[in-house]
């Protein structure tokens, strides 16, 4: 069923796959050659407060920022342009791609209230060479999951309290400071359907999205974001359609930890946090490393995590070097 008579006449106005560019006030600086690049992770939960969302980006440093859940014009934040607010108080360049048009409806409660976008983002401090969006095979139709006999009743549910229109969906853009070359991608994985398998089969298809498209196999590239890394014993007694041994995984193990052991240095990727440092919480009784900032070909000489601020997600930051800058300083991963 079509959901087209309920867009608002502001919906009626974007283009799905369109990559918005946000402008901040003044004009962007240029970085000093042969220093790491800071890159920033932070699913900011819609976007509640920006400009405490902003003070904390602009503490933390970052040159670049990976941003999920970023609202543009929904009533439950005010019909506010977040990402704007963003570029506008920290100085950095943004860009937006937007993940779904959140449907007004009946089930909405006031928290939910849409009528506008939500989608992911990058701060730029920097100029990007080029920006791209990267569309994996999607695992759940939001616009038609309600009505699909083929998933399970829950999953079915919780659409119908969130009806939107749109996809997950990765957006990447690519930098060159002093000679050396950066790819970034924000990306956010599903966690209402498919399990750890599915996330994995997305970030794949993001890299390979991104080697394609670069055409160059030595650029440093970061894949960083909400990964939703939750399932463990605890998270499937609340959503039981996972799987618990996916993609080889052992019993009693957290998903995040096999991301960590075994399915990240398949891939060439790594990420400096140890599981312990878990970057969301359900008071009391859950927490999770679910953001990662994963990267390969490049040197992590530090990193670190910023305060909760106006979202369940805590940011977390990594100053990633390319190797052809200083590869002997890179930072020791934790297990």
């Amino acid at each position: 069923m079509s959901h087209d008579h309920a867009l608002t006449a502001f919906q009626r106005s974007l283009e799905l796959g369109r990559i918005y560019a946000k402008h901040p006030r003044q004009a962007l600086t240029d970085l000093s050659p042969g220093r790491p690049l800071r890159i920033l992770a932070w699913n900011i939960g819609r976007g509640f407060a920006p400009e405490r969302i902003a003070d904390t980006i602009a503490d933390l440093r970052p040159d670049i920022a990976c941003l999920q859940e970023v609202d543009w014009n929904n009533q439950r934040t005010g019909s506010r342009d977040v990402l704007q607010v963003l570029a506008e108080r920290t100085g950095m360049l943004g860009l937006y791609g937007i993940e779904f048009l959140e449907l007004q409806g009946p089930r909405r409660s006031r928290r939910l209230a849409g009528g506008g976008a939500i989608g992911n983002a990058l701060l730029c401090r920097i100029e990007p060479t080029a920006c791209f969006r990267i569309e994996p095979a999607s695992v759940l139709d939001w616009e038609h999951g309600p009505e699909d006999g083929r998933l399970p009743p829950r999953v079915r549910a919780r659409l119908r309290r969130e009806p939107r229109i749109g996809r997950r969906f990765a957006l990447a853009a690519a930098f060159d400071v002093g000679g050396a070359r950066f790819v970034v991608a924000s990306v956010h994985f599903e966690d209402k359907f498919g399990g750890p398998r599915a996330r994995f089969r997305h970030f794949e298809s993001v890299v390979d999205a991104i080697d394609a498209h670069r055409g160059e196999h030595d650029a440093t590239i970061v894949v960083a974001g909400d990964f939703n890394t939750f399932d463990s014993a605890m998270a499937r007694l609340v959503t039981p359609d996972t799987d618990a041994s996916a993609l080889g995984r052992p019993k009693g193990t957290s998903e995040a930890a096999w991301w960590k052991r075994a399915l990240l240095p398949s891939t060439g990727f790594a990420d400096p946090f140890p599981v312990a440092a878990w970057t969301f919480q359900v008071k009391p009784v859950f927490r999770a490393k679910l953001d990662w900032i994963t990267v390969r070909n490049g040197a992590v000489r530090d990193c670190g995590s910023g305060p909760f601020a106006s979202s369940d997600h805590q940011p977390i930051w990594a100053d990633v070097a390319c190797p052809v800058l200083n590869q002997s300083q890179s930072h020791p991963e934790g297990e």
